[in-house]
């Protein structure tokens, strides 16, 4: 009878281990399923966007801002994204002393916007 029961408790600890390595295993298989199919927020996606080469370069960026700024003269220029749109900041003072950061679509040249520097 002893027997019997180290034989059974045996063959239930190896069935136990075999049923977590099978949770495991497809719990992997769904977070990598998951990842590859979600259409959420693409922000690594957006990482590799800068790297690829935009369709103005930062001297175009930095005589847009000047055109957007009239008079003013430009300090720098940094890609980056924004809102899944890689886009050049550029900043640029007026002979005021004012510092204006003006963000421009990297891709198309547009100016989509221009802020007062603080």
């Amino acid at each position: 009878m002893g027997t019997f029961f180290r034989h059974a408790v045996s063959a239930m600890r190896w069935l136990l281990v075999g049923a977590v390595v099978a949770a495991v295993v497809a719990g992997a298989c769904l977070a990598v399923a998951a990842v590859a199919l979600d259409p959420g927020d693409r922000s690594g996606s957006a990482q590799w966007s800068l790297v690829a080469d935009p369709g103005i370069d930062r001297q175009q960026a930095m005589d847009a801002a000047v055109t957007a700024v009239p008079g003013s003269t430009p300090v720098s220029a940094e890609l980056d994204s924004e809102r899944h749109t890689t886009v050049w900041e550029v900043e640029v003072v007026t002979p005021s002393g004012v510092e204006y950061e003006v963000t421009i679509d990297a891709n198309t040249g547009a100016v989509l916007g221009s802020a007062e520097h603080d």
